[in-house]
């Protein structure tokens, strides 16, 4: 593997230099129509999200092999073209780390860029670190150290501070340079094939779809309330939720959650005793205190159950038979020469020691590399304790 990719990096290309900025709707239909025959664009976006719920779009940085277009989303009126050409079927997105880009993009056009590439997610199978940065990525593959800066940049604010620009480009110009050598080193090591399932699966638009009864699990302390509480937290949760996607404005400044863990403890029927809920803003209680009160009263109608049976720590059995599971994934994974946090977590071998198999380790070539091998171990462990081994 290492073989293939010295080769790879023996023929290097030239990163794009031309840098261009658009900021008017004609400069992006033309943009646009000449990168129509393109097999594959590099992406990339800076967003803000400080102050709303949803991402705010700022900019979409896109490279090809020759060129760089910095698109100010905040300068058009049009972003027809741009969002033709992210949905385009015959041209491939290329991303590193693409989660958050694809939930920016997905929110504002509101259609999920198809097909992609994830350097990020590709890198492992090369033998990179899991979960592997941009700046790493581009130091190890092409000798290149980037510039340090503009993370904490207002992208929404004009004119942008000096070197934003300069920045914004590198996140596309080096990336236009990896793809290209990470496809083709797949490739020779018949491995391109094993990322289709991925990046099929990452574009899956529901991923990005809100469920508000779902929203309990963002608050870490929830399995420590008593389960009535749970459920009027559950209650407590959603309408915060709902009350964050129509304002448009993050969670916490809806409620934080001390004050809905509080409100779901004491769980109060009256204005006076909501009242004395720590750390209650009075504004807040003027304005929705009989919604939160209506929560409480649906939670205490709920069935006084715990809200994830299986989120609770594991017995000693079970956690032994995920030991020898995550052994079982170490030395197949080490055997491939793939990071084991790139195939299989924790939760996945849980999972299966937990009588489950439908999840990602036992699909495609996870399942190939580690999955029977971590089944086997654990139907072992399992047959090994009852026989009293």
């Amino acid at each position: 593997m290492n073989d293939k990719l010295d080769e790879a990096k023996r023929m290097i290309p030239k990163a794009p230099q031309r840098v261009v900025t658009i900021e008017d709707d004609a400069a992006l239909a033309a943009f646009v129509a000449g990168l129509a025959d393109r097999d594959w664009i590099a992406v990339d976006t800076e967003f803000l999200r400080e102050r709303t719920y949803y991402p705010k779009l700022c900019l979409v940085q896109i490279a090809d092999t020759d060129h760089i277009g910095l698109i100010d989303v905040l300068a058009l009126s049009d972003l027809t073209p741009l969002a033709g050409l992210l949905t385009d079927a015959r041209v491939r997105k290329v991303f590193h780390s693409a989660e958050q880009d694809l939930e920016v993009l997905y929110q504002s056009f509101g259609t999920m860029p198809a097909p992609i590439f994830d350097t990020q997610v590709a890198a492992p199978l090369l033998g990179f670190d899991d979960q592997m940065g941009y700046a790493r990525l581009v130091e190890a593959l092409l000798d290149k150290k980037l510039p340090k800066g503009h993370t904490r940049t207002d992208w929404s604010h004009r004119p942008l501070p000096d070197g934003a620009l300069d920045y914004a480009a590198d996140d596309v110009r080096y990336l236009a340079v990896a793809y290209p050598m990470l496809r083709e080193t797949l490739a020779a090591a018949d491995r391109l094939d094993w990322l289709a399932g991925d990046f099929e699966r990452m574009v899956e638009p529901d991923r990005f779809d809100v469920d508000t009864r779902a929203a309990w699990r963002r608050i870490k302390a929830w399995n420590r309330l008593a389960p009535v509480a749970q459920q009027v937290l559950a209650e407590l949760a959603d309408w915060r939720e709902r009350e964050a996607m129509a304002a448009d404005r993050p969670r916490r400044w809806i409620l934080a959650d001390a004050p809905l863990i509080a409100i779901a403890e004491s769980q109060p029927t009256r204005d006076i005793d909501l009242a004395d809920t720590p750390d209650l803003p009075v504004r807040t209680l003027e304005r929705h205190g009989d919604a939160l009160l209506n929560c409480v009263a649906r939670g205490l109608t709920r069935p006084a159950e715990v809200l994830d049976p299986n989120a609770g720590p594991p017995d000693e059995a079970t956690r032994r038979r995920i030991k020898t599971g995550m052994r079982a994934l170490a030395r197949a994974a080490e055997a491939a020469d793939i990071p084991p946090a790139a195939v299989a977590s924790r939760a996945d071998v849980a999972a299966i020691v937990a009588g489950r198999r439908d999840g990602r380790l036992l699909r495609g070539w996870r399942a190939e590399v580690a999955g029977r091998a971590v089944v086997e171990a654990v139907e072992s462990a399992r047959t090994d304790a009852a026989r009293g081994c």
